[in-house]
């Protein structure tokens, strides 16, 4: 069963490495050619990026592969590290995607777009456990959230279903930082996952219903950006948006 589609500066060598060999698989550029030459469309030049959170590295790189393809002079240098965005300045980076808008003011937000989620668990635990009708129905599950910080606290989970609005405290019984742990846990009957897509082996739970979509920012140091940004920007808010 195959997962959803859901250097330095690194966080850790092992970082790197997964880095390297998924940037491998999917043609991105992490080394330098001597001397790239400006592409047709007129970006060229290495472009240095965080992206700290696995919910957005597994979403935006195949939107960062086709970049490099209509782009061949343009070269990545692409950081996991979770920083603070002072870090952009500090590590000499051109940008950060990130789930959350920037708190100092003196940083540029610029809007790509927004990540969404559907509920989804096996069939096998949907046989040990009634489907949840409504939202309020979730209390009652084994849930799985999927953020990076856990106090061990109920979660709010905040659902939509067009001008509908509900909110539920959920027992998360796991909580993981990846979407893809997320979707094996699932897919082995460990409760209900939101998840960007739909999986191989796994079922619509609530399929009216989906969660309030998260916005993602791409943060700068000012608002004036050499034309590779400005095209990295302009290219990943259409890839959302598709």
């Amino acid at each position: 069963m195959k997962p959803p589609h859901g250097l330095d500066g690194f966080a850790d060598v092992a970082s790197a490495h997964r880095l390297g060999r998924a940037a491998a698989a999917l043609g991105i550029p992490l080394s330098a050619p001597p001397r790239p030459q400006r592409s047709a469309a007129g970006s060229a030049g290495l472009l240095r990026v965080t992206l700290p959170d696995t919910r957005v590295q597994r979403v935006l790189a195949p939107a960062l592969a086709a970049f490099a393809a209509r782009h061949p002079g343009v070269r990545f240098q692409l950081s996991t590290k979770r920083a603070d965005p002072a870090d952009l300045a500090r590590h000499r980076r051109d940008l950060t995607i990130r789930l959350e808008p920037p708190t100092d003011p003196s940083w540029v937000a610029h809007r790509l777009g927004a990540l969404r989620a559907r509920l989804y668990a096996a069939p096998e635990y949907l046989a040990r456990r009634p489907a949840p009708e409504r939202p309020s129905d979730l209390a009652a599950h084994d849930c799985i959230g999927v953020h990076a910080d856990d106090n061990g606290a109920p979660a709010r989970w905040q659902l939509r279903r067009g001008q509908d609005r509900a909110v539920v405290m959920t027992r998360e019984r796991y909580c993981v930082d990846d979407p893809e742990m997320a979707w094996q846990l699932a897919a082995r009957g460990a409760g209900i996952a939101p998840l960007r897509d739909a999986a191989p082996g796994l079922v619509a739970v609530l399929p009216d219903w989906e969660l309030e979509p998260v916005t993602l920012y791409a943060l700068t140091e000012t608002p004036r950006l050499p034309a590779r940004i400005r095209a990295l920007i302009e290219h990943l808010t259409r890839a959302l948006a598709a």
